[in-house]
């Protein structure tokens, strides 16, 4: 299995610093789930919403994660309510 380049560079970086591959690992890894712990509370958010009150659908958690930064991959979403629109 190869390893993605970005990965590989930054294990030579932190072999380069001292550490070994356990260790690099380890920080690689808490840096991920650092990135996306944000993600999966809005998705977590929206699961509990979703079953507890309803009402709700695929747009709406769509919608709370472009608001968040996140927009879906190859998101051209135009019916998404836009910030500079005096209608909505």
């Amino acid at each position: 299995m190869t390893e993605l380049p970005a990965r590989t560079a930054a294990y030579n970086a932190f072999h380069e610093a001292g550490l070994n591959r356990y260790e690099a690992n380890l920080l690689l890894n808490n840096h991920a789930w650092e990135a996306v712990a944000p993600v999966m509370q809005i998705v977590t958010d929206y699961v509990i919403e979703s079953n507890d009150v309803g009402g709700i659908d695929c747009n709406d958690l769509a919608d709370r994660l472009r608001t968040a930064g996140y927009p879906l991959v190859g998101d051209e979403d135009h019916d998404a309510p836009e910030d500079d629109d005096p209608a909505a």
